[in-house]
């Protein structure tokens, strides 16, 4: 299975790191909604993304990964459930991408998502439903292309010295992506700051320079699985892998939850929205069409 995210350590529990792979789970995104191969580049990414970021954290709920800006492509989002469940979606601008593109002479290329969601915000929430605070990071984006805006929140936010890499492929209509991040541990697994930290920065800076060395077509090479990967790069530095997650899609939209926000309306908004008595609804991740009676929405 390739939608699957490895959690592991090198050098004896000094760093930690994961990697992911996606595949089935963007192909069931791309079913229910149609992009423009640059958006669907995006969301393919930011979906990668957003189960490496969720793996590191502890929660019991939804993990978002949002971004938002003022170019053609304003709005990119991935959640991530705690049960594996991903979903994603995007708001775009269709010809104010062909056009930029045509004037570029950049027609057919896949740009960074960067580059399309100009000035904004990249933004990480936890929900863990009722009865707890919500969790929120927020930082300017900033950056070539998704992954070093993530690496900025980690070092201007967490301070948690981090190295990423994003990969994406087109198989015909397929896309897949890809992820691979390592991290310095907080408490450096354990080892005394007043020990050879030379030492310590030396096995950082060459475990970089292994993530850097995977190559494209090894990541999406079939025919080794995550473990081979990692084994592959990292098998001098003591790698050890400490869990598996597994994913799928899933969308938590349902007529009942839609019905409960469009009761809570004004009526002057509900006339406004409806007609011919009759409002329709779309879910913008699963493509789900929903349809209420106008009388229904304010008796409700």
């Amino acid at each position: 299975m390739n939608d699957k995210c490895l959690f592991f350590n090198l050098d004896n529990n000094v760093f930690r790191g994961r990697i992911v792979r996606l595949d089935n789970v963007l192909n069931d995104i791309f079913t229910h909604q149609t992009y423009p191969d640059n958006v669907a580049a995006a969301v393919a990414e930011t979906s990668a993304l957003g189960v490496l970021i969720a793996s590191l954290m502890k929660f019991e709920g939804i993990f978002t990964l949002q971004m938002q800006g003022n170019g053609p492509l304003s709005v990119l989002v991935a959640d991530v459930t705690s049960a594996g469940k991903v979903r994603a979606t995007a708001k775009y601008d269709a010809k104010a991408i062909e056009e930029a593109q045509a004037l570029r002479k950049t027609e057919g290329e896949i740009e960074p998502a960067p580059h399309w969601l100009g000035q904004g915000n990249l933004i990480f929430t936890i929900d863990q439903g009722r009865n707890t605070d919500l969790y929120q990071g927020v930082v300017d984006l900033q950056g070539k292309n998704l992954a070093e805006c993530a690496l900025r929140y980690f070092k201007n936010s967490e301070q948690i010295d981090t190295h990423l890499r994003l990969f994406l492929q087109k198989d015909g209509d397929s896309w897949k992506s890809a992820g691979i991040l390592i991290q310095k541990m907080p408490t450096k697994g354990g080892k005394d700051a007043s020990e050879d930290e030379n030492e310590f920065n030396e096995l950082w800076n060459e475990d970089k320079i292994l993530t850097d060395s995977l190559k494209q077509e090894e990541i999406f090479d079939k025919n080794l699985s995550l473990e081979d990967i990692l084994f592959r790069l990292f098998h001098e530095h003591q790698v050890r892998v400490t869990k598996e997650n597994e994913y799928g899609f899933g969308c938590r939209c349902s007529r009942e939850k839609l019905l409960n926000t469009l009761s809570s309306m004004k009526k002057e908004d509900i006339d406004n929205m409806a007609e011919n008595g009759k409002i329709i609804a779309t879910c913008n991740f699963c493509g789900q069409v929903y349809s209420f009676d106008k009388g229904e929405l304010i008796k409700h």
